[in-house]
């Protein structure tokens, strides 16, 4: 039996301040995430018995380490017996890109048994079992605008912002794990606000470009560890993007353009540096939610 075909949006961090570290050993942030139009494929069917998760990418592991395999398993544990689920996942999203592709992948396979299975599990159950998989996986349950505070788990959305054309740029080869690039930060845990921080004190900019221009903390870390990092962002300063930074914890960096066609002939520039290059756009909340659901 065919099941849902789905699309994993992939989300860039507009900003991203990190407080410190708590008592559990994670780090307590505040950042603006926003959704963009790049993303996964993720193909459901009954059929068979216990789980069978295909990966185009060689890269990506299709057993338990797969944050779609441990979703699955979240919701569904007794597959077997004449109840077997095939996941075929599609991967367009680089990997160690801080885009989050892999925990997209989670909340849109939570998303995806929730209904093969006709669940009907209310979305504070979804976002207990998301937040169990890992820090960004409840975003994607939301999509749009959001802050994340914690760790990350605790989504707040916002006003969607006006739409943009973005180029998103990977160093091919150079994933950073998120883990590694924490583990460079050492400061103790301090809730005080900071005057100069637009997220602390909740004014709300109804631009991109300001949330970009409050900066990301990781930003120097993963440039120490991945050098191309810097090259990228000015490269795509060169090209004529308004704003850029790296998302996430990198090593990915989106550009933001007046247009699409100034997008797409960055992304030629850049590819033929040797970089990995995706035009895309901003996805607002009610087209991440009406989109990601194909049939």
């Amino acid at each position: 039996m065919t099941g849902p075909h789905l699309r994993a949006f992939a989300k860039i961090n507009l900003n991203l301040k990190v407080l410190g570290v708590r008592p559990d050993g994670y780090h307590e942030i505040t950042s603006v995430a926003q959704t963009v139009t790049l993303h996964d494929s993720l193909d459901l069917s009954l059929e068979g018995e216990g789980l069978r998760l295909e990966v185009s990418s060689p890269a990506v592991p299709s057993g338990p380490e797969n944050l779609v395999w441990r979703a699955v398993e979240r919701l569904a544990p007794s597959l077997g017996h004449g109840r077997g689920l095939r996941i075929r996942l599609t991967k367009r999203i680089p990997t160690g890109a801080g885009l989050g592709g892999g925990s997209s992948d989670a909340a849109t396979a939570l998303i995806g048994v929730n209904q093969l299975f006709e669940m009907q599990l209310p979305e504070e159950s979804l976002h207990a079992h998301a937040a169990a998989l890992g820090s960004d996986v409840p975003f994607f349950l939301v999509g749009g605008t959001a802050r994340l505070l914690g760790t990350g788990t605790d989504v707040r959305p916002l006003a969607d912002l006006p739409s943009g054309a973005l180029l998103l740029v990977h160093p091919k080869g150079e994933p950073l794990s998120t883990r590694t690039i924490y583990a460079q930060l050492q400061e103790p845990l301090t809730l005080a606000p900071e005057p100069d921080s637009i997220s602390r004190f909740g004014r709300i900019p109804a631009d991109i470009q300001s949330w970009v221009r409050s900066g990301n903390d990781l930003e120097p870390h993963a440039t120490r560890l991945c050098p191309a990092v810097a090259r990228i962002r000015s490269a795509l300063t060169a090209a004529g993007a308004e704003v850029a930074a790296m998302s996430g914890s990198g090593s990915a960096v989106f550009g933001l353009f007046a247009d699409a066609d100034r997008a797409a002939t960055a992304a030629r520039s850049l590819e033929h540096a040797g970089f990995q290059a995706f035009p895309c756009s901003t996805l607002d909340r009610a087209s991440f939610l009406r989109d990601r659901m194909v049939r």
